[in-house]
């Protein structure tokens, strides 16, 4: 769909009551909350945080999951497993620093006493208890390196994506719904035949397990496994917890739920330990984009490509907006997670090339270009513009630039009532040169970088998730202006570097986005005793749609 065409399904309204109904059709965001793919937008296992994860399988089927935990910075995987809940299952699991767990601080751990199957089988492993597993820094250490810091502090903040990977069905020889099903003692039948037909005899593929010798076959694609299931069926949801026994805070939250992601009639079940399925895994290039006042509708926009565009479309906003507390009277601290849940498709040549994305490129990026051929230089896919790591010729980082305006809660922003007057912004570290002043409205942005696949932004001086700086570079993004409390938007539409709007291959504007604020408070102790009275709440973004066609500006 072009730019003209969306435009005309706007303002006409295609999509009317049908196409809303129709919604399960193409990838779509579930506002109740039930789907085939899950976003956790946030973990941390810092500063005494642990981060707890539920995901529930509301449907009569059994199912096979792709669980993976994504660290901030570029989505670099540092724990995936395949996890198989039986019908109506639940499963839970915790992440904290090994300290937690009577170790020497630093690593961040898995934990799980949940007996539901997994491959591996987490409840049964780990050399000091079961359900321990260490995260891993292999796919950004070393020879991976992607120009970020490389220790394993790194793998302490992210997010987690859950993929539903198709139903579980007996067929008489592999009755792999039955082994995943718990008894009256509370335990799966048979965990051990999912592993089995996982386990590789090294150069005897025949003696190998049945999903190992399809994974290897030339049937489908690499790593596959068909046997014993059948295509997805939605029906999960999850949410996630962000805990810290020392301060007495809880920070909870729903995850994102996709539907529409996948219609295989098999499935996406990949061996454990591959980068798939991700995001660009499914097999549906339209999603539905719901645009809000004035046009109220749902809207299909589809997508030539990539399958992963379609799940950004659904995350595209030009502006999101939330409140803020920095009170010092109650010692408040409020904090913004700002994640791209799809941000690596599109700025990571390594996983781009991984998942056959073609990137832009301009000069000649053959293996061997002739001496008088242009330089190759490689470019970021819509809507981002740079490269992770990518920097200037001063080595100054080269990121998304973005802009932030704050006002109180009595309305009042930073406005001048005269050109002489004295404006005094937010101000935002680490910051960029701000390349125009106010606008014609009397609008005072300020303008910064958003870096990285997860990003936190903290609002005055008091710490909510204790984001530190690791190898000199941090998630962390601080804002502070004169305001105690009140409201913030950013706007994610303005590419200042080359002076144009911001928008997809399809015209729909800003940048796939989601996350939450989160505010934090302390009241001292409670008549005098040790008891922290500190209290939480967590509030997820708001945010605008808008097409470049279409004039649907917020309304101040």
């Amino acid at each position: 769909m072009n730019r003209k065409n969306l435009t005309a399904a706007v303002l006409a309204g295609l999509a009317g009551v049908a196409g809303i109904a129709g919604t399960a059709q193409a990838v779509n965001i579930n506002p109740d909350g039930t789907g085939q793919v899950l976003l956790y937008p946030y973990y941390t296992t810092n500063d005494g945080n642990q981060t707890l994860i539920s995901v529930v399988n509301t449907t009569d089927q059994a199912k096979a999951v792709k669980v993976r935990f994504l660290e901030g910075f570029n989505s670099r995987e540092v724990l995936d497993f395949n996890l198989y809940m039986s019908r109506e299952d639940v499963w839970v699991a915790a992440l904290a620093d090994s300290s937690a767990f009577g170790a020497a601080a630093g690593v961040p751990h898995l934990f799980t006493n949940d007996s539901s199957c997994t491959v591996p089988y987490l409840y049964e492993m780990a050399s000091t208890a079961p359900g321990l597993q260490a995260f891993l820094n292999f796919a950004y250490a070393g020879d991976n390196n992607d120009g970020g810091p490389e220790s394993i502090a790194r793998a302490a903040e992210g997010y987690v994506e859950m993929i539903e990977m198709g139903t579980l069905v007996d067929d008489g020889e592999y009755d792999f719904a039955t082994a995943v099903t718990h008894g009256s003692d509370r335990m799966p039948a048979d965990c051990a035949a999912l592993t089995t037909a996982w386990t590789e005899v090294v150069n005897d593929l025949e003696g190998s397990g049945i999903w190992v010798q399809e994974s290897q076959d030339d049937v489908g694609l690499p790593d596959q496994a068909e046997t014993g299931t059948s295509r997805n069926s939605g029906g999960l949801f999850g949410g996630a917890a962000i805990v810290n026994a020392d301060n007495g805070t809880m920070f909870s939250y729903d995850a994102k739920a996709i539907q529409g992601f996948n219609k295989g009639d098999t499935g996406l079940h990949f061996r454990p330990g591959t980068i798939y399925p991700s995001l660009e895994s499914g097999d549906e290039l339209t999603a539905y984009v719901f645009f809000g006042v004035p046009q109220n509708q749902a809207v299909p926009v589809t997508y030539s490509d990539y399958s992963v565009d379609a799940v950004s479309a659904v995350f595209m906003h030009d502006f999101i907006m939330n409140e803020y507390v920095v009170a010092p009277s109650l010692n408040a601290g409020t904090e913004w997670v700002i994640n791209f849940p799809t941000k690596n498709f599109y700025v990571d040549p390594d996983r781009m090339t991984l998942a056959g994305i073609e990137w832009p490129t301009t000069g000649d990026c053959s293996d061997d270009p002739p001496e008088d051929a242009a330089p190759c230089d490689n470019f970021a896919r819509q809507p981002f513009t740079e490269l992770f790591g990518a920097v200037d010729g001063d080595d100054q980082a080269l990121c998304e630039v973005v802009s932030i305006q704050t006002w109180d809660r009595e309305e009042q922003t930073f406005e001048p009532t005269d050109p002489d007057s004295p404006v005094i912004p937010p101000v935002v570290s680490p910051s960029v040169p701000p390349e125009f002043g106010c606008d014609d409205f009397g609008n005072c942005p300020t303008f910064f970088q958003l870096c990285n696949e997860v990003n936190v932004l903290r609002f005055g001086d008091e710490s909510v998730f204790g984001t530190p700086v690791i190898e000199g570079d941090s998630l962390l993004v601080e804002v502070s202006d004169e305001f105690t409390s009140g409201w913030g938007r950013i706007n994610l539409t303005e590419n200042t570097r080359i002076d144009q709007m911001r928008t997809d291959s399809e015209g729909l504007v800003g940048m796939p986005v989601t996350g939450f604020a989160a505010y934090e408070f302390e009241n001292g102790f409670l008549d005098g005793g040790s008891v922290k009275a500190n209290y939480g709440g967590l509030f997820g973004h708001k945010a605008s749609v808008r097409s470049s066609s279409v004039a649907a500006w917020p309304q101040d």
